[in-house]
């Protein structure tokens, strides 16, 4: 009955990077703990997550800007992590990162919450994608 369906429209994970409404960040992610072992399957962030917990705006588009996004995301995939390692069996794991943000004359750290799913993505295989509470 349903051999020869058409399909309407299909939205898959490799779009929504290739369209930046993902960042790919799996590369880091393996490496999250430095020596130790990482991520052992792809790893995702949404734009709004990125922008919240990693993107530095200075003004600049300096080098020391870009080491303060690698810091940063380095701080949120260790973050996520320990999460994911303190809670083995569960595909959704809420968690905190502390995010330093600059104000006019000093810079605050601002706990931020994130929420990180382990699923299928466009195959069978899992995959991970850290956003912010609010999003889907």
């Amino acid at each position: 009955m349903f051999d020869e369906i058409d399909m309407i429209h299909s939205y898959s994970r490799a779009d929504a990077i290739e369209d930046g409404n993902l960042v790919d960040v799996s590369e880091r992610a393996e490496h999250a703990a430095g020596n130790m072992m990482g991520f052992k399957v792809p790893v995702a962030m949404t734009a709004a997550a990125w922008e919240a917990l990693v993107a530095w705006h200075d003004g600049t588009n300096s080098l020391d800007a870009l080491l303060e996004e690698e810091k940063r995301l380095d701080d949120v995939l260790l973050v996520a992590l320990e999460a994911a390692a303190k809670e083995r069996n569960e595909r959704c794991i809420n968690f905190i990162v502390d995010v330093m943000e600059k104000e006019a004359s000093d810079s605050v750290v601002v706990p931020k919450h994130v929420v990180m799913i382990i699923g299928p993505g466009d195959t069978p295989e899992p995959v991970i994608t850290i956003m912010l509470p609010e999003e889907d």
